[in-house]
């Protein structure tokens, strides 16, 4: 009876070893899945993460390279608007406006008269030159007035004003700012836009 008591104790202490074992594995791996499970979660998370920053990043390089571009712009810009007031005053202007009003003066448009515009403080000095060299020109007549809108150049009006042609600086610099804009775009980009 000992003896079966013995191997009965043995028995049941196999048996709950086993089962203890048993349970330990299985909790061991729900463990090992739930481990699994959040690294895989951590690993998604992070090249979420990594996938915005880099995208944080190029944004953040192309709005500084479009800033330094516009930058660029604008300094070119500044010295060629200084540039073309310079060029667009004095004796320039003079003969620029001569071969305005002689090339004008045949055209259809013309037969009313001319009128160019031109910066107030250049005003007085032009009507001078015209009326001396140039009234003759235009059978219409030609008539200059100062615009407060014009800084520099001249803007040229016909048919009652409903033809205008515009040789002001600011006109003169927007012409030359498109001319000028793909090559700073190659500049600044590489490559055209």
């Amino acid at each position: 009876m000992a003896a079966e008591l013995q191997s009965l104790l043995e028995k049941i202490q196999s048996e709950g070893v086993d089962k203890a074992q048993a349970k330990a594995a299985s909790i061991l791996a729900e463990a090992e899945k739930a481990a699994d499970a959040r690294l895989a979660k951590a690993e998604a998370d992070a090249a979420v993460l990594r996938e915005r920053s880099e995208q944080a990043v190029r944004q953040a390089a192309r709005d500084v390279v479009l800033d330094v571009g516009q930058s660029i712009r604008q300094t070119l810009e500044r010295v060629l608007l200084k540039d073309v007031d310079a060029a667009l005053s004095g004796d320039f202007l003079e003969t620029f406006l001569a071969t305005l009003v002689k090339g004008f003066a045949a055209s259809p448009d013309a037969a009313g008269g001319i009128q160019a515009l031109v910066a107030p403080d250049q005003a007085e000095r032009l009507a001078a030159y015209a009326k001396a060299r140039l009234a003759s020109a235009v059978a219409g007549g030609l008539r200059i007035a100062p615009d407060r809108d014009v800084k520099a150049g001249v803007r040229v009006m016909l048919a009652g004003g409903r033809v205008e042609h515009d040789f002001t600086d600011a006109a003169i610099q927007a012409a030359m700012s498109r001319l000028m804009s793909p090559a700073l775009t190659t500049m600044v980009f590489g490559t055209e836009k």
